[in-house]
C-alpha cells in the first residue's frame, strides 16, 4: 500500500524493540509511550528536514497510531521528531 503524507506530517514504524528477559517473558515494544527510535517511511511536501529511510526518535505519544503494512506506525507532525541517528 502506498501512502501520500500532506503537510509537515511524517509516517514512522516502530522499530519493533522487544526483548525477552531471562525468565522467557516476552516484552513488546510500545508506540504509544516515550520517545524511542522509529524508521522514516513517508514524509509530507513541506518537510525537509528528514528524508524515507532515516532512523529517528519520536515522541510517539504525540502521534496517529496506524497499522501500515502490518507493522506498528504512527502519522506525526514534523515537530514531534526530536532527532535523527547519524550513521
Amino acid at each position: 500500500m502506498n501512502i501520500k503524507m500532506i503537510g509537515n506530517n511524517v509516517l514512522v514504524a516502530d522499530t519493533k524493540t522487544d526483548s525477552v528477559t531471562t525468565g522467557g517473558i516476552i516484552l513488546t515494544g510500545d508506540t504509544t509511550k516515550g520517545t524511542k527510535p522509529g524508521v522514516v517511511l513517508a514524509v509530507g511536501g513541506d518537510v525537509t528536514t528528514v528524508s524515507v529511510g532515516d532512523k529517528v526518535y519520536i515522541n510517539w505519544a504525540k502521534g496517529l497510531p496506524v497499522d501500515y503494512e502490518g507493522k506498528g506506525a504512527a502519522i506525526v507532525d514534523i515537530a514531534e521528531i526530536k532527532g535523527v541517528l547519524l550513521s
